[in-house]
């Protein structure tokens, strides 16, 4: 029995919502809405800008001669003989816990030379290239390549890091309690 009205309670009926409190739940319901579109706008926004990749900003100044595109073509071949070689040498190195983090480190710091070698070489530029100066759109086309590669190598080791680097960070520290097992004291 209700004390308040002298009521009845059903069982499996709720009891008729207080009129007085009608304000109160209007404004909880607009804070709750408010809350879910603002959480839903957030993550919505973070994937959009999460996906887009790095804004690369319009280059400016004089185009590149070709020694200098003969030099931008050489330190492109540098970095991807440099991530093939990471990339490789990681699977000897996926044992200690810091090593995927030690990955993405180097891939971020890698990612920001492909970028200052774009910005050096106007890879971006928008006017066209004066006779005799071919290649600048073929090098941005390697440089997109050569990215797609690099992406394709941290959706690996992600994909890695999120199935199986437990069993490699396993392996490892049985090897060492192994090691240690049978090393004279």
């Amino acid at each position: 029995m209700d004390a308040r009205r002298g009521l009845r309670q059903i069982p499996g009926v709720a009891p008729p919502r207080d009129p007085q409190l009608k304000p109160y739940r209007f404004a909880m319901w607009v804070v709750y809405f408010l809350a879910l579109v603002l959480s839903i706008g957030t993550l919505v926004g973070n994937l959009v800008h999460h996906l887009s990749g790095p804004h690369r900003p319009q280059a400016n100044g004089q185009l590149p001669t070709r020694a200098s595109m003969r030099v931008c073509v050489q330190e492109l071949e540098g970095l991807q003989r440099e991530q093939n070689v990471r990339a490789w040498k990681l699977a000897e190195g996926i044992g200690p816990r810091d090593a995927l983090a030690a990955f993405d480190a180097w891939s971020r710091e890698w990612e920001q030379r492909v970028d200052d070698l774009s910005e050096r070489c106007r890879l971006d530029a928008s006017e066209p290239e004066p006779p005799g100066f071919r290649g600048r759109a073929e090098l941005a086309r390697a440089r997109d390549a050569v990215l797609a590669l690099h992406r394709a190598y941290r959706a690996q080791v992600n994909r890695f890091a999120a199935e199986g680097a437990d069993l490699a960070t396993g392996a490892a520290d049985a090897l060492t309690a192994a090691r240690a097992a049978i090393e004279p004291k």
